[in-house]
């Protein structure tokens, strides 16, 4: 093969993936600008060729860099980029919600609101915490963060359908039943999905769903549950 036809074959998808994992290599190895360096490099080549990259690959490389921005405290930088990804982000959902198969719609709203949470849960940061509003709480009594002000809050956001989330609540168990004598707090908030905007008797089976999930994995930390009656400022629960 000539170096002609080599150089013909990388394409735009290939050589910003390529450089994702020489970032990921670097900031294995502590070098976090040069990483952010090799991002930008990606971010340059991934919008000057929009739609010859992935769109799964495009979402990795803004999360990326925005956590690699967070990691450097170029949070300005982060917010002014992340911006422009959402607005992209957001159209190509809205092209595959009118246009695309049922897998292609998942992934792309689902890649839209990544990236779209992330630039709300950057906006939090040197803020007061918002207070959780639900109406349900699954587990204890109904508390505030500002009750838990001097402890250390932890807020893990879940639903009944995500298994990581599953997966997750025996490592915070354990983490509750270590730590809570030393201060540690952990909220674990979700809200109604399959019942959203259904009857009464569809939001209480599917609390009763949330209760039995609970119970499997024998939580014991404080849990809302339920309806949040805004848009959460976290960006987690839409």
């Amino acid at each position: 093969m000539s170096a002609e036809s080599a150089s013909i074959s990388i394409t735009p998808q290939a050589i910003v993936s390529a450089g994702l994992d020489r970032a990921s290599e670097l900031q294995s190895f502590g070098k976090i600008e040069e990483a952010a360096s090799e991002l930008e490099k990606c971010l340059q080549a991934a919008r000057s060729t929009p739609y010859e990259i992935e769109f799964v690959t495009r979402i990795r490389l803004g999360m990326t860099l925005a956590d690699v921005y967070l990691s450097l405290a170029r949070i300005d930088e982060a917010n002014t980029f992340l911006a422009e990804e959402v607005a992209f982000a957001e159209r190509i959902s809205q092209i595959m919600q009118a246009t695309g198969t049922i897998n292609q719609k998942r992934s792309a709203m689902s890649g839209y609101l990544q990236i779209r949470d992330r630039v709300a849960q950057i906006g939090l940061l040197g803020r007061t915490a918002p207070e959780p509003d639900l109406d349900t709480w699954l587990i204890g009594d109904r508390v505030t963060l500002a009750d838990l002000r001097g402890r250390v809050a932890l807020l893990e956001f879940w639903a009944t359908w995500c298994k990581p989330c599953q997966e997750m609540f025996p490592k915070l168990t354990a983490l509750y039943d270590q730590e809570s004598e030393r201060g540690l707090e952990i909220l674990a908030i979700t809200r109604h999905y399959m019942a959203y905007g259904g009857t009464p008797e569809a939001k209480e089976e599917e609390l009763n769903l949330m209760r039995a999930l609970l119970n499997e994995h024998r939580v014991s930390s404080k849990v809302a549950g339920g309806l949040w009656r805004q848009r959460s400022p976290y960006g987690c629960l839409d």
